[in-house]
């Protein structure tokens, strides 16, 4: 108890020096702050300091002084321990361990000179009687210094003090000056006697006062004067105790008992009690509200200069009771007068009872409803014309705006949050996201229960820009760039002025309130918005490579260069026409996208890699010449995490979807353009085929380089340019970000890979497998129609390419259906049937997707389908 007591002005200094408190004005808080601050150090489970390390710490430094050759600093360093040691032991570990971590190179620093400023001067030895007397001898001739008897003085009969033995003695002291102020007169001559019947007149004026612990109501009606009504009317609006006005158990003030003013009638005299009822019941509610505790920074704010205001009105009624009583002042107070005069001083403030009620309703789901009142109670005011109203609550609201303004500031300069703060709209999620997710998942918008953001109603509009300012900076931050130093010139400030936007004698009446504060709040968000954007994204592009990163991802997936693509689905192709069961080994396709891409100055061909998703236990020749082994491929590029936090992993698979099905209608479109036999007219039979076989082949390669030009010049170009417009005219990365996914998600639309249109997509899958069955047939047949022409090999050797690196010359390929000439003949019938509904099943397809309107290349598509279908 006694360390705590002794702990105490330290504390005090403590708490002083930071919070700015003054003990004479703020004494109750810092006291508070006391008892908060001694619970703290005595709960605290802090560990002592070993003394064995301090005291090992101690005499290996003492030792280092020695080794360097410094006697006088070791000795003088031995010297001040033992002396600390016989001080305080208890604390001596950590006085010492302080001295040791504060000191720094006291071998080479310390200078033995300036111990001695330490040394205290040597102390005089004490004054004796007889160093006195030899400066100043005794003056023996005087009686002064000698002993006094008191003995022959004394009686054992000493007469008591009366009052005749004491006047005799002023008697005999007559000749003695006193001081004018001394009288001798007894303490009975001062007393004034007490006029008991002046008290009974006091008291009996005073009927209507209810006694002590008396709960008795006065039955009867009493005359009271109009001073006294006044004066209990001004009592009771100060809040202090009355007789006439008490409040019920649910706080309503009411008047007890009937009283009446001579020449006053009592209805009269009701309506202006009543009215002074109603004032003070007004401030009563304020006067509850604003002692409560709040926890809320804006609500502390707003109960302080409430405060003020109601102790302004509290000044009012005290002077009003000093011209009352007071006899210098002349003028007549009555009770209309009174009333006048404070409805007039506490308009304004009663006006707050209704915000008050709303917050009071509210609580905690909503500790910004008040601010909202009082923000509507600004435009009311203003377009009735009560200018009193007005600048209270506009004064009020700037205040209170002022304090809930801190957390938005803290955010929108520094990208920092306050811990747990559940008035802020933005909250910082609890789950740590990944590097890739960080700018969408680290912090986001708080919702109320209802969907409702959380936050007041006149700055929706600004929250997004707010949000985005903020993440933008923290965003730089964790790219591990330091805050940006903004100039304050290159921004609004914030508008916390009530001069600045609601002054009437200076602002632009022209426009309301609402209009004026909104275009200063759109100033200063927008300012620091535009900031902090425009350097993120700058960032993004100069250091990050973004522009390179789209550039890429155009090359390897979108086909932007139709050169490269084409001799890496050859390359594939080729693999797969060899009938190699490896081919889609992804060392040896990783290394055929890096070779063709390795040019391009955009792609960063480490970040290539590609591997398939099929099991090589089936690449079997029949199921690897059919498109469903190539959708099995995945050809990826890896992203800066800071570059995949604008386009979103859920994109890359948007991005291999439609590489894919550019790869297979090049796969179809390869086939399909080999070389074709003309002279096959051997029999009647010959005849037939051979149109069947150049009938389709027309259908097919039609379809296919439809389909292809609808991809690459009618959806890919169109909607890369238009990205790269929006790309370029953002101004955030929220915008980025929101123009790349709606990027990705037009794209899989058009190129018919949405789920709404996933059957059309099969149909066309299957309807470019048709094309792959056709090229194998019809390379089975026209083996078999060359043979009895001419060389078996011949037709083989030109259209699947025998002279390159084939590994068995003599053995092709094995193909579908290649066993019976029947089955093929019969296949091959059938296909025109086939090919008919398959684009029939396309058409509607896309006829009925694009009935709700969703993209205008579709009817492109349509028309185009339908043409060819047609002929």
């Amino acid at each position: 108890m006694s360390h705590q007591r002794s702990s105490i002005p330290l504390i005090e200094h403590l708490i002083t020096s930071i919070t700015g408190l003054s003990q004479s004005t703020d004494s109750t808080a810092i006291r508070y702050l006391e008892l908060v601050s001694l619970s703290i150090l005595r709960d605290s489970k802090a560990p002592r300091i070993n003394p064995f390390t301090v005291k090992g710490r101690i005499a290996g430094l003492e030792e280092k002084f020695r080794v360097l050759n410094n006697e006088e600093l070791a000795d003088a360093l031995h010297e001040k321990v033992e002396k600390l040691s016989k001080w305080d032991k208890e604390l001596q570990p950590e006085i010492l361990a302080l001295l040791l971590d504060l000191s720094e190179s006291p071998a080479t620093r310390t200078r033995i000179e300036d111990l001695e400023l330490l040394r205290q001067p040597p102390s005089l030895p004490p004054l004796t009687w007889s160093q006195v007397l030899v400066d100043d001898p005794l003056d023996s001739s005087n009686d002064i210094w000698k002993t006094i008897d008191y003995a022959e003085d004394s009686s054992e009969e000493d007469e008591a003090l009366t009052p005749d033995r004491t006047a005799t003695l002023l008697a005999k002291s007559a000749s003695v000056h006193l001081h004018p102020l001394v009288s001798a007169e007894f303490p009975k001559d001062f007393s004034i006697p007490i006029e008991h019947v002046l008290i009974q007149e006091i008291t009996g004026s005073h009927l209507w006062k209810v006694k002590s612990g008396s709960t008795s109501i006065p039955t009867e009606a009493l005359f009271l004067t109009e001073t006294q009504l006044i004066r209990e009317i001004l009592f009771m609006l100060m809040q202090l105790p009355t007789t006439i006005f008490q409040k019920s158990d649910h706080g309503q003030l009411r008047v007890v008992g009937t009283y009446h003013i001579h020449d006053v009638s009592t209805e009269a005299l009701d309506d202006i009690i009543t009215s002074f009822v109603f004032v003070g019941q007004e401030l009563a509610n304020v006067y509850d509200w604003v002692y409560r505790a709040e926890v809320v920074h804006m609500l502390q704010t707003l109960q302080a200069v409430l405060r003020n205001k109601l102790q302004s009105i509290a000044a009012l009624l005290t002077e009003i009771e000093t011209r009352l009583l007071h006899p210098e002042y002349q003028t007549q107070v009555t009770l209309l007068s009174v009333l006048f005069e404070v409805q007039a001083a506490t308009r304004p403030i009663q006006s707050i009872n209704n915000s008050i009620s709303v917050q009071k309703i509210a609580q905690t789901k909503k500790p910004f409803a008040i601010l909202e009142s009082i923000y509507d109670g600004i435009c009311l005011a203003e377009s009735t014309g009560d200018e009193d109203v007005y600048k209270f609550f506009g004064e009020l609201f700037f205040q209170c705006f002022k304090a809930y303004l801190k957390p938005v500031l803290e955010w929108i300069e520094y990208g920092r949050l306050e811990v747990d703060d559940q008035v802020f709209f933005v909250m910082k999620n609890r789950e740590e996201p990944s590097k890739e997710s960080l700018w969408s998942e680290q912090y986001m918008l708080r919702h109320n229960s209802d969907g409702v953001l959380h936050a007041p109603y006149f700055l929706h509009l600004k929250v997004q820009k707010i949000f985005t300012s903020g993440k933008s900076i923290s965003f730089m931050r964790s790219l591990g760039l330091e805050t940006l130093e903004m100039n304050q010139g290159s921004f609004s400030i914030a508008p916390t002025d009530f001069g600045s936007v609601g002054d009437l004698s200076h602002a632009d009446m022209t426009r309301p309130f609402s209009e004026r504060f909104g275009a200063a709040l759109n100033d200063w968000v927008d300012s620091r918005h535009q900031l902090s954007s425009i350097n993120l994204r700058e960032i993004m592009a100069a250091r990050y490579g973004l522009w390179r990163v789209l550039d890429a991802l155009e090359y390897i997936y979108l086909s932007r260069n139709g050169a490269i693509t084409s001799h890496v689905a050859s390359g594939i192709f080729l693999r797969i026409d060899k009938g190699k069961t490896a081919w889609n080994d992804h060392f040896i396709l990783t290394e055929l996208f890096r070779e063709a891409y390795g040019p391009l100055d955009c792609v960063s061909t480490a970040q290539v890699f590609v591997h398939s998703k099929e099991d090589k236990g089936r690449d079997l020749p029949n199921r690897q010449r059919t498109m469903g082994s190539l959708a099995c491929l995945v050809v990826g590029y890896k992203l800066p995490w800071a570059i995949a936090n604008v386009i979103r992993p859920n994109s890359e698979d948007i991005y291999q979807r439609i590489s894919i099905l550019l790869l297979q209608v090049l796969r179809a479109k390869e086939m399909l353009s080999r070389k074709v036999t003309t002279s096959l007219s051997v029999g009647k039979d010959d005849k037939n085929t051979t149109a069947i076989i150049l009938s389709l082949r027309h259908c097919l390669l039609w379809f296919v380089n439809t389909l292809h030009s609808y991809l690459t010049t009618t959806v890919l170009s169109r909607a890369c340019s238009v990205f790269r417009t929006k790309m370029e005219k953002s101004t955030d990365l929220d915008e980025m970000i929101a123009a790349h996914n709606t990027h990705v998600t037009r794209l899989e639309n058009q190129c018919l890979l949405s789920e709404k249109l996933a059957s059309t997509h099969q149909a066309i899958v299957s309807l470019l497998d048709l094309a792959v069955l056709f090229s194998d047939l019809r390379t089975s047949l026209e083996e078999k129609l060359v043979t009895r022409a001419g060389p078996a090999r011949t037709y083989y050797r030109d259209n699947i390419g025998a002279s390159s690196d084939i590994e068995d010359d003599d053995t092709p390929t094995k193909r579908v259906g290649t066993t019976n000439d029947g089955q093929q003949l019969t296949k091959m019938r059938k296909l025109p049937l086939t090919l008919s509904r398959l684009l029939g099943f396309i058409l509607t397809g896309l006829r009925e997707a694009n009935r709700s309107g969703a993209e205008t290349c579709w009817g492109i598509l349509i028309e185009e389908l339908a043409v060819g279908e047609s002929t």
